[in-house]
């Protein structure tokens, strides 16, 4: 696994939760149709709604003094659809929501790139889009959590994938969003030594996770 640089790379955003302390183990949550309902590039407040199970998730990983972060592809940046801005807003409403509802993300990471989109696209491109690991890696040295110490929930094979690339140690796949026809292509990501669990929502992943005992208490 290469080290995540010290300096961002233009097209990467990274925003660490002021006061955010370094933690041991570390739950990544995609966020369309993960943390929040899948509408194809979000880029509108009025369209912002949590999953369900997804404020319960978190808190439930805040409670236990685990790291979470929401890891996101936002390919509409470089589509032209939408920019940082209204980028940054629905992330604020995505906090606003959550913390209505007791629960708070520590860190969020996203990159704008998509190979039909980014001019020059190569591997350092890929390396940052998911399914590369370079999101995942990074988020995860600012808070300081080795990988093996961290699970990933996402609904898109690339979610599963990154994981593996980053070196997690397991992915929960739900079929919220994208999942149901992504389901396949996710469980063939497990290998010896990473582990791709299935559930059908957020609650159900949540439930795998405590059966994993991630949310033994980690403060």
């Amino acid at each position: 696994m290469t080290a995540p640089p010290a300096k961002l790379p233009a097209g990467v955003r990274l925003a660490l939760t002021p006061g955010v302390e370094r933690r041991r183990v570390a739950l990544l949550l995609d966020r369309d149709g993960t943390l929040v309902h899948e509408k194809n590039y979000l880029h509108r407040l009025a369209d912002v709604r949590l999953q369900a199970g997804a404020a319960t998730l978190v808190r439930t990983a805040n409670a236990a003094g685990i790291a979470v972060a929401a890891v996101s592809n936002q390919s509409g940046i470089d589509r032209g659809m939408f920019g940082w801005d209204a980028y940054d807003a629905v992330e604020a409403e995505i906090d606003r929501r959550l913390r209505a509802r007791g629960a708070r993300l520590d860190a969020r990471i996203a990159n704008g790139y998509h190979p039909d989109h980014t001019r020059g696209w190569g591997a350092r491109h890929a390396h940052w889009r998911k399914p590369g690991p370079g999101m995942l890696l990074l988020v995860l040295e600012r808070l300081g959590v080795r990988p093996k110490r961290a699970w990933m929930v996402g609904d898109m094979a690339s979610d599963a994938a990154a994981a593996k690339a980053a070196g997690l140690a397991g992915a929960v796949h739900v079929e919220t969003g994208h999942g149901r026809a992504q389901r396949q292509a996710a469980l063939a990501a497990a290998s010896r030594g990473f582990r791709v669990l299935p559930a059908h929502s957020v609650g159900e992943a949540q439930a795998l996770l405590a059966a994993e005992g991630l949310f033994s208490s980690h403060s």
